[in-house]
């Protein structure tokens, strides 16, 4: 009618059709369809035609002949219009305007015309209205489809996009989007990078361009196609986005746009891949588009310009050039601006208890968050990054090229402060070194200008320089800008006063940053660049700063004042002085520092001392007011910056004093010439210690000298120095003891070493000595005693010398009462409180006696018989105080005072006759107190004494001696010390003034020579021998152990003190024959002490008995075969002699390994002898014995204050010497025990390594054996590499630990920094040791492998890095170390048994995955297959236990599997997977394949068969060509693991699975969808059978062609559809993503040519046993259905050909059968599923089923089934059954009423109780709170009686009416359900009774049945219901009723019987009108109006 002869053909006719034509040349490439626009357009067309009605009839219809002949056939002819010419006018002309209709035209319901205009109307009315439903349901649609030839290349050519693009973007919307999916499916076919780099390059922007003009479906449609490509990008890193023309389109254009934001995100990405040159093109541009854009694009942007700077070059001077800064100067301010605030930038993580990043300091959040992006830079993370942004930065600002000076002076100002920022960069030294060479570099800068000077430092509140964390940094700067331009800092001090009063101006935080500025601008001041008026200025200043309260002043002070003033500047060293008084320990280190005197201005450049005059007459002053005494030095006000302050006063002293040693040193070289001393021996200087050496006593001896020169003799400076030192002692206040003593103790040295008139002149001040003899401190006491005794024997040697008469009763009354009181003090009884004042009268006694005594015995002459008698009366006292010190009760400090004195008394001598008290007195006292001391201190004194007995009387040392060898044994270990002092008395005893320890032990003005006499002093013979003979005969053979050790330490200590001592050597032959016995000794530290002695004794001997001493002492560590004879043992040294001669000429080893060290009772010799002797034995030179023990210095014993005196320093060279020419030999053992695990034995080892290689070591001896000596340890290692390897690696096999031990250390740090070419030999060798010293049963030794498989480990990743550059000679050597390592690692230190062995060799496995790259291409099949499987074997145990546990911990299996997998994803060991992927090669994954095989079929644990299937996955997304050739062989092994357990593992496999289905073979892909229908039907459980769906939407995702391809078979179409319907909502979700890529690819093809297939499943299994099955069956069947519904929709029933007809027909003859058959039987759960699929499929099929014979007594025999279901089961199965019945009526048109109303009249009436309206629940039965069970199923019940209401109502019959009892019943029961029912029965049956109504209102003539139906009944139910005030719905079905009951009494108003019913109808329509809701009363008001 509209279009004769025309067709609408369907999609798939037309593809076959082009197909068929074109004989295979064309394909459908693409398919559009757009219905939605023209349901559209045909709206607006059929709203404009009725619009414009008038118009078509005036315009249009007369003018078209074909349609007039149309309009007349359509109406019978009766009508005749006149011809008219055809017309161009359209339907879209209409309404547009108006004209005049002529009469004949215009619409009437009178003329004869208006039949066919109305005719004509609703034809197009129809047509339009038809059309516009077909398109928007799909009946029809308008489909665009594009063909293509096959095989067509230029699709994938851009330009023709390109091209395509610009036409489709002519057309209209849809166009456009046809075009974006058409490039969708381009970026996903593009499957190598160079595909992919086209396509990128020619439609990125275009795309980007289309963004801000499209509609808004086109641009979702962009959006999502640039998703794809930003995923392709990510999985295509070496795809590089056209950043040259992307920037010049983004910059070219607006700042504003939708496509603004992707243009910022592809810059960002484009700089992550742009090439070096393009980086540094992108710069100026980026710099453009920051100036440009607004603040919200700005951050992009900014992160995109540092990252082009970061990973671009160092830019060249070119490049930099380009930038143009000079002519834009906007880039430069931005560029330094953002520079600044980088070099302020510091990475930190955010604290603990807080979230958010810490703000770095000069910055705030928002410009922070600007250079961070939001912290996601990777200079936020990653420290090495920001380095190297700050590096390229500071390259860039700093270049004089980029700004040249002609830029403006503000631009170079801001450089030098961002440069300055960098310079204080506290964290990267690079960049700090690079901008103060920047700085240097820049052009001048006006640093005069305030502003900038100042501004920096004070800060502006107008700008963020004013953080405390910036201006801290802006004083760095600022100290810095001192230095570079010092001429700033020199002119005056307000630059330096302005940051020093910064520091009480700043808080803490700055104070620091003010501090190092300060420090960073003190070279500006050095010394020899300031004026001398700044430098008093600056001297007073900082004198000021010291006494600040901020800490850091003070010590920015004395900073400035050590380097900023010399050293000869008195008031700089007064400033060092005061800082010594200071709280810090810092501050008082770096004062001492500035006052120390080094060496070299003692001994090179004494100039530059302060002068001594200078420094004794500025402290003089200084003091003048304490020595006047107008200021006491103790004072509640005294400063702290005073000398009257206690610690400034001491340190004053000490400074002077140092100066004197000082200027004594500087005079003594002068002197001679030169001086042969240690630099390190001249450190007594600035010690302040007593003076013990000749040296430093001539050294003061000589300064004071130099001062008494200075003046006259009562005003020396000298007396000065005496005068100064003495202030303290007229105070009487000082109560600081310890400065106390320093005094006292200069005070001695000056009164001893000076002239005699000092002494002279404190005589008179002697009373302030007494004074302090009360004080309570040994030291303090004992200084004052010596300086008592000093000044009165200088008193005395003064009176008798001179030519005066001597004041004799200055001597007999004055000096003897003074020594009568102390003597009285001293002998009084012990009191407390007086205890220290008698301790120290008795100390002063003892002095004083020895003072007089000396003076007497060296005038040689005695008088004054006064003192004699005072004198003798002291020592009878201190005779009677050692007996009562010997006796129990003595306090100890009074016994220790008693032996102090008696030792000076005794020193001198006492002669029996001539003393009333002798020697032997004093001895059998002394004797008496060391058996009775009870105290070390007592015990200690009594020995002191002893050998000062045996000092002046010699003929008492044979008594010691006896005594002393009689207490050796009874000594205890912790009385160990007192062996050494034992042998100390012992020496000073016979050594007398030979010995070292005798030289007067404290400064004493007269020398032992001008005492004794020079025949008076030498060693006592007979005593030696005693003591000897002692020690050889009987204390080194006692079975005493402490005796032993007597022997050995009093030999060590008489040798060491006395080593120039003729009576030593008769004995040094038996004194070595002794101590090599006592080298076997048990008790380690006699072995160490006789060792010590051996040395020295063999220094001591001439060349024939050092001959002699060596083969003794082999013959002992055995010689002749391990013999029992000894020297001096048994005898018959001759023949070991000769025995031992032999074999070092035979080259027969000396000392076999069994023969070492045994002692007399069977012990084993000392560890470090041993090593020493096996050592020498090695070298087959036994002499070398001696020389290391000389070498060997290890032992703690060494460090106590009583063995540090036994060092052997003196004689290493000459040890050094002997000992080169066995080097080489030598070299590798010694290296060895160098890291002996024994710390003796290392210490002993190491001090031979380090003597041998030092400094001092001899190159001679070297030379003469035909070597270099090695000056390092590093470089002996390498030269002797073989035989060091050779002996560690043997020596880890030895049985004996610690060798091994000692082999693995020794080895480990050979290793260290080794060259691979050396390591490549014994590189496995290596390894095997070290693995098993790794697994090693002895702890130790453990410890030891494990740190030298850590060295070789880092040794190995170092040289197995590849080098950036390619270097060949690097690469076989690392390749060399890998074929080594890489094999042991793989098969046996992964697989290793021990623990220790598999972690560590993991963890070299993975350094070196990640370091070696290319290395491990050849190893990366093994090494990826042990990775594997050590995921599990290394899996933690706390895992494998909650595996079995997992419940009883509150976990699931399923949260502990994801925990699991997710520890399998972030484990070190699958990144090195991943890493060792990037390296395969064909061939390398020809030999993977086989072994990820084996994983999947049979790998062990979760773990690891999880990183297998991830590894799978990663090789095809990365590695996707090596796959394919393997991936049939990969999907075969994988599909066999689909059943397992783990449900995430499934979900894993079925992603691989997914991955490779791509490169699968046809058949293997038809096999494998096989196999997974036969995994889905054998499994029960639902999760091995969802792995199937897993599988199958992996498929759907990564290959959806391929599914379509796949159509018919097993695990094709009719699975998939299968399984969308499975039970389980997950197995079914998985299906439906397969089964929607099938809807997609075929369409309506699975309905047409594919419906059996389709079907196969489901009818198998629709009659299967379980009825899951037949559920899932049957919802399967009803989805097609459904779908074989919608196409027969668009298809005219009458076209019987059509496809969709064929398969209306399938289906009803293959499936209705079959539902049928399933239907009947016995009623079981879920069986209502197949009867609504019943149903649904004969709706569906009711077209075919009236013409098949076959069929058509189905729907009988479906009535027949739902009638016998309705009748049995519970009532929600009958509900759905009375539901499906009402379907099948309204469906197919049944007219069953007759067969369907009893039942259900029967189901309403049985259930109807359920509707009444109970008082209790009120109107709403369906409100339940009862608690039965029939309240429970009462909501059952009425939905049950609402369906079946419903069901009657729809069958009702159409083609006849019912019966009047009938209509009767229905409408009895209707009525009272809607008088008594709840909402829904109510509404149920009121639209029921709506539909009787009309029904019988149609009841022929007439209308009997309006009758039967009670109108006053239903009036009534409706008046009820108009009274409901709840439910509207139910008001509203009551409304309805009533506009019926007026139908059908309308139909009947002529009859009498209804005369009343229009009254009571209107009653009730008056309720209605007054209804509250507006709809219900609106529609009753047009009710009204109608009526």
């Amino acid at each position: 009618h509209i279009f004769p002869g025309g067709h609408c053909p369907s999609v798939s006719a037309l593809v076959a059709g082009a197909t068929k034509g074109s004989r295979g040349m064309l394909m459908l490439e693409s398919a559009a369809n757009f219905p939605d626009h023209y349901a559209r357009t045909l709206r607006v067309w059929r709203e404009r035609f009725l619009c414009g009605f008038d118009k078509v009839l005036s315009t249009v219809a007369p003018k078209n002949a074909q349609l007039i002949l149309q309009e007349q056939e359509l109406a019978g002819g009766q009508y005749q219009l006149p011809a008219c010419a055809s017309s161009t006018s359209s339907l879209t002309e209409i309404g547009n305007g108006s004209s005049a209709l002529p009469d004949v035209y215009k619409h009437s319901n009178t003329t004869p015309e208006a039949g066919y205009n109305d005719v004509f109307r609703r034809k197009w009315e129809y047509y339009f209205a038809y059309c516009e439903g077909a398109f928007a349901t799909r009946a029809i649609g308008c489909t665009q489809l594009v063909f293509t030839r096959t095989y067509n290349e230029d699709l994938s050519d851009p330009r023709f996009l390109i091209k395509n693009a610009e036409c489709y973007q002519l057309n209209c919307t849809f166009m456009t989007v046809e075009l974006v999916e058409n490039l969708r499916l381009r970026f996903a076919l593009a499957q190598s990078e160079e595909q992919l780099q086209k396509l990128i390059t020619g439609l990125l922007l275009p795309l980007l361009d289309k963004l801000d003009i499209a509609s808004a479906t086109v641009r979702s449609k962009i959006i999502a196609l640039l998703g794809q490509i930003n995923k392709k990008l990510k999985g295509n890193p070496g795809v590089k986005i056209p950043i040259d023309s992307l920037l010049e389109g983004t910059f070219g254009k607006e700042a504003t746009g939708f496509s603004q934001g992707f243009r910022l995100m592809y810059i960002s990405m484009a700089v992550e891949s742009a090439e070096d040159q393009q980086l540094a093109t992108a710069i100026p541009h980026l710099l453009d588009g920051i100036q440009s854009r607004p603040s919200s694009q700005q951050t992009t942007l900014t992160t995109s310009l540092l990252m082009a700077i970061w990973r671009g070059p160092k830019l060249s001077e070119t490049q930099v050039r380009e930038f143009d800064f000079v002519s834009k100067i906007h880039r430069a301010v931005i560029l330094v601006a953002l520079a600044r605030d980088i070099f302020l930038y510091r990475a930190s993580e955010p604290k603990p208890d807080s979230s958010q990043v810490p703000v770095s300091a000069g910055l705030s959040l928002e410009r922070q968050a600007l250079l961070t992006n939001n912290g996601k830079t990777r200079w936020t993370s990653d420290n090495q990054v920001l380095q190297q942004l700050k590096e390229r930065l500071v390259h860039i600002i700093g270049s004089g090229v980029a700004f040249p000076i002609e830029m403006p002076a503000h631009i170079h100002e801001q450089r030098l402060l961002a440069l300055l920022c960098a310079s204080c960069d506290p964290y990267f030294q690079q960049v700090a070194d690079g901008g103060k060479d920047a700085i240097k570099r820049m052009c001048r800068v006006d640093y005069e200008s305030v502003s900038f000077r100042r501004k920096p430092v004070a800060g502006d509140t107008t700008t963020s320089l004013g953080e405390d964390v910036l201006r801290g940094s802006a004083y760095v700067a600022y100290g810095t800008l001192a230095k570079r331009v010092p001429t700033l800092a020199l002119d005056n001090l307000e630059h330096l006063r302005l940051l020093f009063d910064a520091f009480t101006s700043e808080t803490a935080s700055v104070r620091l940053s003010v501090q190092e500025g300060l420090l960073a601008m003190l070279p500006a001041y050095e010394s020899n660049s300031i004026t001398h008026d700044v430098r008093d200025q600056m001297s007073e200043f900082l004198q000021s700063q010291l006494d600040s309260t901020v800490y850091q002043a003070r010590y920015c002070a004395l900073r400035y004042v050590i380097s900023a003033f010399p050293f000869a500047d008195m008031n700089a060293r007064w400033l060092c002085i005061l800082g010594l008084a200071d709280a810090k320990p810092e501050i008082q280190q770096l004062a001492k520092s500035g006052l120390a005197i080094r060496s070299m201005l003692m001994l090179e450049r004494s100039g530059d001392l302060p002068s001594l005059k200078d420094a004794i007459l500025f402290i003089r002053d200084k003091a003048s007011k304490i020595i006047d005494g107008s200021q006491p030095l103790i004072s509640e006000n005294r400063s702290k910056l005073s000398i009257a302050n206690f610690s400034v006063y001491g340190s004053t002293l000490g400074f002077c004093r140092s100066l004197l040693l000082a200027t004594g040193v500087a005079a003594i070289k002068q002197k001679r010439g030169e001086l042969a001393v240690d630099p390190a021996d001249l450190e007594f200087v600035n010690e302040h210690l007593a003076l013990s050496t000749e040296l430093q006593r001539n050294s003061m001896q000589e300064a004071l000298s130099g001062l008494e020169s200075q003046g006259g003799s009562s005003n020396s400076l000298a007396a000065s120095w005496l005068e100064i030192i003495g202030a303290v002692l007229h105070t009487g206040q000082l109560a600081d003891s310890v400065l106390l003593s320093k005094v006292l103790m200069y005070l001695v040295e000056g009164l001893s070493l000076g002239s005699q008139t000092l002494s002279l002149a404190f005589f008179e001040n002697r009373r302030l000595l007494l004074s302090r003899l009360d004080t309570h401190n040994f030291e303090v006491q004992l200084y004052t005693a010596q300086a008592m005794s000093v000044i009165y024997c200088v008193k005395l040697l003064s009176d008798v010398r001179s030519e005066c008469t001597v004041d004799s009763a200055f001597w007999n009354e004055q000096v003897a009462a003074q020594l009568t009181e102390l003597l009285a003090n001293a002998t009084a009884p012990v009191q407390t409180k007086l205890l220290d004042k008698q301790q120290g009268s008795i100390i002063a006694l003892g002095y004083i006696a020895h003072g007089l005594q000396a003076a007497l015995k060296a005038l040689k002459r005695t008088w004054a018989d006064t003192i004699e008698h005072a004198l003798t009366s002291i020592q009878t006292a201190t005779v009677e105080g050692l007996r009562m010190a010997g006796e129990s009760g003595t306090h100890p400090a009074i016994a220790t005072a008693w032996c102090s004195a008696a030792g000076e008394i005794c020193q001198l001598g006492l002669t029996a006759g001539t003393h009333p008290i002798s020697s032997a007195q004093f001895m059998t006292a002394s004797i008496a107190v060391v058996k009775s001391a009870g105290n070390p201190r007592v015990h200690e004194a009594a020995l002191t004494l002893l050998s000062d007995i045996a000092l002046g009387s010699p003929d008492m040392a044979l008594e010691l001696i006896e005594f002393l060898q009689s207490t050796a044994g009874s000594m205890t270990k912790k009385q160990l010390d007192m062996h050494f002092k034992t042998g100390e008395a012992l020496a000073r005893a016979l050594g007398r003034f030979q010995c070292t320890l005798v030289n007067m032990n404290w400064v004493f003005p007269l020398k032992p020579a001008e005492v004794f006499g020079d025949e008076a002093v030498g060693a006592n013979a007979a005593g030696i021998d005693k003591l000897f003979t002692a020690i050889t005969t009987k204390m080194s053979r006692s079975t005493n152990m402490q005796e032993r050790q007597a022997a050995a330490i009093w030999t060590l200590t008489v040798v060491q003190s006395c080593p120039g001592m003729d009576e030593l050597v008769p004995w040094l032959s038996k004194l070595h024959s002794c101590l090599c016995m006592l080298l076997s000794d048990r008790s380690e530290l006699t072995q160490e002490v006789a060792s010590r002695a051996l040395g020295l004794i063999y220094s001591l001997g001439d060349s024939s008995l050092k001959e002699e001493m060596v083969y003794s002492l082999i013959s002992l560590f055995g010689g002749n075969n391990g013999g029992s004879r000894r020297p001096g043992v048994d005898g018959s040294a001759m023949d070991v002699q000769q025995t031992l001669r032999q074999q070092i000429q035979s080259n027969e080893p000396l000392l076999e390994q069994e023969s070492l060290g045994q002692t007399p009772d069977g012990h084993a010799i000392n560890t470090t002898y041993k090593s020493i002797l096996s050592l020498a034995s090695d070298m087959q030179n036994p002499s070398l014995v001696y020389q290391f023990m000389q070498l060997a210095t290890h032992t703690a014993m060494w460090n106590s204050r009583c063995g540090a005196a036994y060092g052997v320093a003196n004689i290493i060279e000459q040890a050094r010497g002997a000992i080169q020419p066995y080097m080489k030999s030598m070299i590798p053992k010694l290296y060895r025990y160098t890291y002996d695990p024994s710390p003796q034995t290392q210490a002993a080892m190491k001090s031979i390594w380090n003597a041998l290689l030092g400094p001092g070591a001899s190159r001679d001896a070297a030379a003469e054996a035909g070597g270099e000596l090695p000056t390092s340890g590093a470089n002996v290692v390498e030269r002797y590499w073989d035989a060091i390897i050779e002996e560690c690696l043997a020596s880890m096999g030895q049985r004996e630990w610690k060798v091994r031990e000692s082999g693995c250390n020794a080895l480990a740090s050979a290793v260290s920094g080794a060259d691979p070419e050396l390591m490549v030999p014994y590189i496995d060798k290596i390894w095997q040791m070290s693995f098993r010293t790794l697994d090693d049963i002895k702890g130790s030794v453990r410890e030891a492998g494990l740190k030298m498989c850590q060295s070789m480990a880092t040794a190995t990743v170092t040289w197995c890095t590849p080098s950036s550059s390619a270097n060949a000679a690097r690469d076989k050597q690392a390749q060399a170390i890998i074929n080594g390592v890489i094999p042991f690692l793989v098969d046996k230190g992964v697989n290793s048994d021990a623990e220790d062995v598999r972690n560590f060799s993991m963890g070299l496995l993975l350094k070196l995955c990640k370091a070696s790259g290319r290395y491990l291409s050849v190893f990366a099949p093994a090494i990826i297959e042990r990775l594997l499987e050590s995921l599990s074997n290394m899996e933690s145990q706390t895992a494998n236990y909650l595996t079995f546990h997992a419940d009883g911990h509150g976990v699931s299996q399923e949260q502990l599997e994801s925990a699991r997998l997710s520890a399998v994803k972030s484990s070190p060991i699958m990144q090195g997977v991943e890493t060792l992927l990037e390296y395969l090669t064909p061939e390398s994954m020809e030999a993977l394949v086989p072994k990820l095989q084996n994983i999947i079929r049979h790998g062990l644990g979760l773990p690891a068969r999880a990183g297998c299937a991830r590894t799978v996955v990663i090789l095809c997304v990365k590695k996707a060509e090596l796959v394919r050739p393997f991936a049939s062989a990969l999907v075969k092994a994988i599909s066999g693991s689909l059943t397992e357990s783990s449900a995430l593992q499934r979900q894993a496999w079925a992603a691989a699975i997914g991955y490779m289905a791509p490169m699968l073979t046809a058949n293997m892909f038809k096999n494998m969808l096989k196999h997974l229908e036969k995994v889905y039907f054998d499994k029960y459980e639902d999760e091995v059978r969802g792995a199937t769906g897993l599988v199958l939407e992996q498929l759907a995702q990564r290959s959806p062609e391929r599914l379509c391809e796949n159509i018919s078979g097993p695990g094709t179409v009719s699975f998939v559809l299968f399984g969308c319907w499975d039970t389980s909502e997950v197995v079914g979700k998985a299906f439906q993503s397969a089964w929607q890529e099938y809807m997609l690819g075929l369409g309506s093809k699975l309905v047409t040519g594919d419906l059996l297939e389709v079907l196969r499943l489901p009818l198998v299994h629709i009659a299967a046993d379980s009825w899951s099955c037949r559920i899932q069956s049957a919802k399967a069947i009803a989805d097609v259905a459904r779908m074989v519904e919608r196409e027969a929709r668009a298809v005219d029933a009458s076209n019987q050909n059509h496809p969709i007809v064929a398969s209306v027909h399938t289906l009803a003859q293959t499936a209705l059968p079959e539902l049928v058959k399933a239907s009947r039987g016995r009623m079981w759960p879920g069986k209502e599923h197949v009867l609504g699929t019943l149903v649904k499929l004969c709706v569906v099929c009711s077209s075919v089923m009236s013409a098949d014979h076959e069929l058509q007594t189905i729907p009988a025999a479906v009535c027949d089934i739902l009638l016998k279901e309705m009748k049995q089961g519970e009532i929600p199965y009958r509900r759905e059954v009375v539901k499906h019945c009402g379907t099948l009526v309204e469906g197919m048109g049944l007219d069953v009423y007759s067969q369907l109303s009893g039942p259900l009249l029967q189901l309403v009436e049985q259930f109807g109780t359920a509707a009444t309206k109970s008082p209790v629940l009120g109107a709403n039965a369906m409100d339940i709170d009862d608690d039965d069970e029939g309240a429970l199923k009462r909501p059952q019940q009425l939905m049950l009686v609402a369906a079946a209401i419903k069901t009657l109502q729809l069958a009702l019959p159409k083609s006849q009416h019912l019966s009047s009892d009938e209509a009767g019943r229905l409408a009895g029961t209707l009525q009272n359900v809607a008088h008594t029912g709840v909402w829904n029965t109510r509404v149920a049956s009121l639209e029921c009774l709506t539909a009787l109504l009309k029904h019988c209102a149609e009841d022929g003539p007439t209308k009997d049945l309006v009758f039967s139906v009670g109108m006053t009944s239903v009036l009534e139910a409706v008046t009820a219901c108009a009274a409901e005030g709840k439910y509207v719905s139910v008001r509203t079905a009551a409304l309805g009723t009533l506009e019926a009951v007026f139908g059908a009494v309308s139909s009947v108003s002529s009859d009498s019987r209804a005369a009343e019913w229009p009254g009571a109808a209107r009653s009730v329509l008056d309720l209605f009108l007054k209804d509250p809701v507006p709809s219900i009363s609106d529609r009753a008001k047009e009710l009204a109006a109608g009526i």
